[in-house]
């Protein structure tokens, strides 16, 4: 098993750090965007106790979120990577 682990490349350890691109930047605060605003959605279901409806929106909220900050978890999950499997 840690001959397969060792023979893995990741492929981005050797590739430039590099700028995010306008694009990518957009997408990310649409997606805070839209975390913050499932939020409030989230907190007027339970106001007008749809319980279950808010714990879905909720759930939706959060991923969002992850997905607002898939950059940040992407570079922390290579560093993490690097650590327990060095080159």
């Amino acid at each position: 098993m840690m001959n397969l682990v060792q023979s893995y490349d990741i492929g981005v350890s050797d590739m430039k750090r590099h700028q995010r691109s306008t694009g990518e930047l957009i997408s990310s605060v649409a997606f805070f965007g839209a975390a913050l605003w499932l939020v409030f959605e989230a907190n007027n279901l339970l106001d007008s106790d749809y319980h279950v409806k808010a714990v879905l929106v909720y759930l939706g909220a959060f991923l969002t979120f992850l997905a607002s900050i898939r950059f940040a978890i992407q570079s922390l999950v290579l560093k993490v990577v690097r650590v327990i499997w060095p080159k």
